[in-house]
This record gives C-alpha cells, sequence and structure tokens, in this order.
C-alpha cells in the first residue's frame, strides 16, 4: 500500500470520527437509527415521578385541532400516533399539531394487526403513512407504535430489513390499556365490551385515568382523539383531566423526551436542544415549554374494538 493510499485512508477516519462529535450530515459516517427490540417495549419508567407523555393514537380525527389548541394552551407537548388512511380528511391537522409543539408519529395506514400480516404488508403499513408524514417530522425523529400493541420478532424483522428502519419502536404505553374498577381504556369507556358496564361519561372516564395515574405515579399514557360520542368523548376528558393532574402534582413530557426513547433518537440541533434546557427537567411547571423545533422539513424532505 502506498504512501497515498494510506494519507487517504487516514483523512476518510479522521473525517468519520470528526463527524460525530455533532450532528452529521446525511453521509456514510451518519449512524442508522434503530427499530427497538421486539422483547423490550418503550415505555414511560424512566420518567421521573409525577411525569406524564400523554399520545393520543388512531387520528386525525374530527376534534383533533382542537385538542391540539387546548394542549397548547396548557404548554402540554403530546405525541399523536395517526393512520394514514385519516390524514387525507383533515388536511392541515398535521401542520398545526407540529405547529402547536406535538410529535406526529406513525401507527400504520389502516390500523392492522401487524403480527398477522406478511412481511411485505408489515412494510407497506408503515411506509404509506410515513410517505404521509415525514413532511411533518422535525430533525428525523421518527416514532413508530404498532397497532393493538402488536409487536413481535416477525414485525421487528420485516421493519429492520426495510428503509422503515428509520424508526425508533414500539412505543408502548403504561397507563390507559384497559378499563377496570380502578383504571380506565378511553375508547371502553365510550364502546364498552360485553360484560364491562355501561357507557361512562367523560368525567366518569377521566376519574378512572386520573385513579389509575396517581396509582402508578408516571408514565405513557393512552388515549384516541377521535373516540367518542356527545355523551363521552376523549376530547372533553382531557380538557376535565388535565387541571385535575396539575392539581395533584403531574407535569408532562412529551413523549420524545422520555429518556430511554431519546436516547434512541437523533440529537436534536443545538439551537433547538437549547429552549428545550430549562423546563424539560422541571417540576415545577404544569408542562413542558419550550423545547425541540417544530418548524416542519419542506414536503418532498427525508423523511368493533378501536383499540390502542
Amino acid at each position: 500500500m502506498g504512501a497515498r493510499t494510506v494519507a487517504l485512508l487516514l483523512l476518510v477516519v479522521a473525517s468519520c470520527q470528526g463527524s460525530e462529535s455533532s450532528t452529521p450530515p446525511d453521509d456514510t459516517c451518519k449512524k442508522t437509527q434503530p427499530l427497538n427490540s421486539e422483547t423490550q417495549p418503550l415505555r414511560g419508567q424512566s420518567l421521573a415521578d409525577k411525569q406524564l407523555a400523554l399520545t393520543f393514537d388512531d387520528g386525525p380525527g374530527a376534534r383533533t385541532a382542537e385538542l391540539s389548541t387546548y394542549l397548547k394552551s396548557k404548554n402540554i407537548r403530546a405525541a399523536f400516533f395517526v393512520n394514514g388512511m385519516h390524514v387525507a380528511m383533515y388536511p392541515n391537522v398535521l401542520a398545526q399539531l407540529v405547529a402547536d409543539g406535538h410529535v406526529v408519529a406513525n401507527h400504520t395506514q389502516t390500523h392492522p394487526t401487524l403480527s398477522q400480516q406478511n412481511d411485505a404488508t408489515i412494510v407497506k403499513e408503515v411506509a404509506d403513512t410515513d410517505a404521509l408524514i415525514a413532511p411533518f417530522v422535525p430533525n428525523n425523529r421518527f416514532l413508530f407504535r404498532a397497532p393493538y400493541g402488536a409487536y413481535d420478532a416477525k414485525v421487528f424483522a420485516a421493519l429492520e430489513a426495510s428503509a422503515m428502519k428509520k424508526y425508533v419502536g414500539h412505543v408502548d404505553w403504561d397507563i390507559g390499556d384497559q378499563r377496570t374498577a380502578t383504571t380506565a381504556a378511553d375508547w371502553a369507556c365510550w364502546d364498552p365490551p360485553t360484560g364491562q358496564g355501561p357507557k361512562l361519561t367523560s368525567q366518569q372516564c377521566g376519574d378512572l385515568y386520573r385513579m389509575e395515574i396517581n396509582a402508578k405515579k408516571k408514565g405513557i399514557v393512552l388515549m384516541h382523539d377521535p373516540w367518542g360520542a356527545a355523551g363521552g368523548n376523549t376530547v372533553d376528558m382531557v380538557k376535565y383531566l388535565v387541571p385535575l393532574l396539575e392539581q395533584d402534582g403531574f407535569t408532562f413530557k412529551r413523549v420524545d423526551e422520555v429518556p430511554d426513547i431519546a436516547a434512541k433518537l437523533p440529537p436534536l440541533p443545538v439551537e433547538a436542544d437549547a429552549g428545550s434546557s430549562g423546563s424539560s427537567g422541571s417540576s415545577g411547571s404544569s408542562g413542558s415549554t419550550g423545547g425541540p423545533s417544530t418548524t416542519p422539513s419542506p414536503p418532498g424532505s427525508s423523511g368493533s374494538n378501536p383499540c390502542p
């Protein structure tokens, strides 16, 4: 090997090592963002006590924009795991969600049980929604939640072998899994399965969520922004519940700020990260203000049981 070849190799190595000290460009030195192992669902146990991350599945819906505005008024930044099939019905909602400081994340195109699908369908379900939401995912911080929480070795392998391996997930939940006498699931409040009692009002369902939250003390909360009707509705429940949780001393983190999840995501740009440094660790405010840049990338950039 000649001296010139050796010198060129040393330059390449130095370039890669130097690029890892800051946010690297899209080149061969940039590490890929991995999906999480199917045996380690990402939950909220790395949050501090009295910290919650609100997440909403299956939207957007008719009142998602209203919910987004309300949460912004309370300085709460949430995550919305959307189904691609609903995006066209509410074409302006994703931009509002991002402008209001929320995360737009992938919940597949048609909400199937992925573990029961073939590999091609698994990838297509995630990729079709990715094509719609990628312009609204700043800083390539892509999050994925499997419908029904049905995420196993088969789903992991199919996505990991595709371009959809850029997603971090499956983002699971700690609170809101099922309706019991002391726990809640909003969809089961509005449309209870056989044997689970009558439909509940927004306040009754909110009281169950509050009971579960106070028992568990922290975690990722699962709700569904499109679900409900006049007698009981998730949006109405959130408006009832949030002031009570604030009264109970809870504060709110965005789901990408959950330490175990944040560790798997690409780093934020310095200017965006600096804005959140004063609030992300605060336990004395009602919400998580400031935070990551929420300007969406331009289009084309990289980027029944309703249940979870």
